[in-house]
């Protein structure tokens, strides 16, 4: 009895392996192709993160950038300079992700780029109060991180990643140094008490603060007689919207000022300003210059523009930058910007500056970007 189920348990084992040779010959394997080109998001990156440089992938890194505003011209040409040198570089892609200046927003963007294994994530943060939290959680993850526009710091002011910014406080005195300039050839002869600098600040941002600290330092080394009762700083967040509300409050309160001089560390608050004093009816007697100059080559087109002048620095050139950097550490490991390290800090900050443009040279210096 005991000789037959040991007969028919081998007979039932040869027809089950016969069954699985069969299977396997009828249904051919995925090509290799599919394997690779349509995984689940970024599968098996994981495993990548914690191994040496030298035995990563060599192509497809598929990255994020976790930006504060990408409805703004700048972070718009930034973008998609990241995207185009990313992939000319060998990426894959690079998953844009727009926080609206809504820090909830930008956390889960950033729980959701993680939880997809990107290979690196650049931020630029709605508010620079999550930086720690940013490094901690890219950290944990095992995925790098640099920064970019404004850097990712400590309370002290001590930067947790690279970062690539604008070389603000010169920036900042390039305005400053024409403002000056001007206010000597247009109103140092004027009632000094009805002359005012508006001051727009964006003092949430660290990397905003040395450029109205820098057009302050610059305008008070030229302009010599100017009441310096009215200066006024105006603080905003940074968008056309919030720009023109805190400019138009500044000039309501302040009704014996019949000229303005306006400086703005961004062409949105530049051109908030300018709606300001359109709407009270005195921007044929004001200035005003911005910072990026992306919306001041369209109010050079204009027949008349309170905005005159603003520091052109290209969006393109701060995206380049950044994506060469991430991308030479993915392919071979460079430490992101080793070469601008200081005393003092563990990290790297890359600068980048800007030229001054009018309506008298915006076109030459700007080039296709003046279109």
């Amino acid at each position: 009895m005991k000789k037959a189920i040991a007969i028919l348990l081998a007979a039932f084992l040869v027809f089950s392996l016969a069954g699985c040779a069969n299977e396997g010959t009828d249904k051919p394997a995925d090509p290799p192709s599919q394997q690779v080109d349509a995984p689940p998001a970024n599968a098996g990156q994981q495993a990548e993160v914690d191994q040496p440089v030298d035995s990563k992938k060599t192509s497809d890194w598929v990255l994020a950038y976790l930006c504060k505003d990408l409805s703004q011209q700048w972070f718009i040409d930034e973008s998609g300079q990241m995207l185009k040198i990313a992939k000319e570089l060998g990426a894959k892609d690079v998953i844009m992700c727009d926080s609206g200046m809504n820090p909830e927003k930008y956390m889960t963007d950033l729980d959701a780029m993680i939880s997809q294994k990107v290979d690196l994530i650049f931020v630029c943060p709605p508010d620079q109060q999550l930086s720690q939290v940013t490094v901690d959680r890219c950290a944990a993850a095992g995925i790098p991180v640099i920064a970019i526009d404004d850097a990712l710091i400590d309370e002290n002011g001590n930067v947790l990643a690279p970062v690539v910014e604008l070389s603000a406080f010169n920036v900042g005195r390039q305005q400053g140094e024409w403002l000056g300039d001007y206010y000597q050839e247009n109103y140092a002869s004027l009632n000094a008490g009805e002359v005012g600098y508006m001051v727009m600040t964006m003092n949430e941002v660290s990397s905003c603060v040395p450029r109205h600290l820098g057009a302050q330092e610059a305008f008070g080394e030229k302009a010599g007689s100017f009441n310096y009762d009215n200066m006024i700083e105006a603080n905003y967040d940074g968008t056309p919207e919030k720009g023109f509300e805190v400019a138009a409050a500044t000039i309501t309160a302040n009704p014996h000022i019949k000229y303005w001089m306006v400086t703005a560390p961004n062409d949105e608050g530049a051109m908030g300003a300018t709606r300001a004093l359109e709407q009270a009816g005195v921007d044929k007697d004001s200035v005003v210059v911005g910072c990026g100059a992306y919306h001041a080559k369209d109010e050079f087109k204009k027949d008349y523009s309170a905005m005159k002048a603003a520091v052109y620095f290209d969006a393109r050139v701060a995206g380049e930058t950044v994506t060469r950097e991430a991308m030479g550490y993915l392919k071979d490991g460079i430490e992101m910007c080793k070469d601008f390290m200081v005393a003092g800090q563990n990290f790297g900050r890359r600068p980048f500056g800007g030229v001054l443009v009018t309506i008298a040279n915006y076109k030459e210096i700007m080039g296709e970007a003046a279109d």
